[in-house]
């Protein structure tokens, strides 16, 4: 038994080690859940073991901070029309989608505001069938499943609501609202 505290001992070491976790330049995430996680979607993240994983691995336009504040996050800055009805949002330059089969070369690509256009017109499409479609009840729509959410430019994303709703920017930092990837 006097072995046993030096066993515990390089058992700690060993697991404190340094080693960078890389396959090449691939990082390998872990992450250990003990509820099931049905998807990996934003867009299906119903419940709290899908909300936390996608929140691990995507973002939106804007977050919240610890005290309920929202806080910029691909958008680097917004403005509120004066009658509170149009958002328009200028998005990060340095913001790129993870290395993917689908894209070019596989290469990670910038996130364009026409990625939230087509990661918000999902939401809402009922082919999709989204849980999240509620979030944009607010926003003016046109045809059955198309928002009123316009990409500008690259960087430039507007959005434009049915009536001013003061807590839309808290909305979109809800984990439904997250960007992916549109194949191009």
């Amino acid at each position: 038994m006097k072995f046993k505290p030096l066993f515990i001992f390089i058992i700690f070491i060993a697991s404190c080690t340094g080693a960078d976790k890389h396959k090449g330049n691939l990082k390998i995430f872990h992450y250990n859940e003990s509820a099931g996680i049905t998807s990996l979607d934003p867009a299906f993240a119903k419940d709290q073991a899908n909300i936390w994983a996608c929140n691990q691995l995507f973002n939106g336009l804007v977050q919240l901070d610890d005290n309920l504040n929202v806080l910029p996050c691909i958008a680097k800055s917004w403005k509120i029309s004066d009658d509170g009805l149009t958002y328009t949002f200028n998005l990060r330059q340095d913001v790129y989608f993870h290395e993917n089969r689908a894209f070019k070369d596989a290469k990670g690509r910038k996130v364009t505001a026409s990625d939230f256009v087509y990661s918000f017109n999902r939401i809402v499409d009922p082919k999709v069938a989204s849980p999240g479609a509620w979030v944009f009840s607010n926003v003016k729509r046109f045809q059955d499943i198309k928002l009123s959410v316009i990409a500008i430019n690259d960087s430039t994303l507007k959005i434009e609501l049915k009536e001013p709703f003061t807590p839309f920017l808290g909305i979109l930092s809800m984990q439904y609202c997250s960007v992916v990837q549109r194949k191009l």
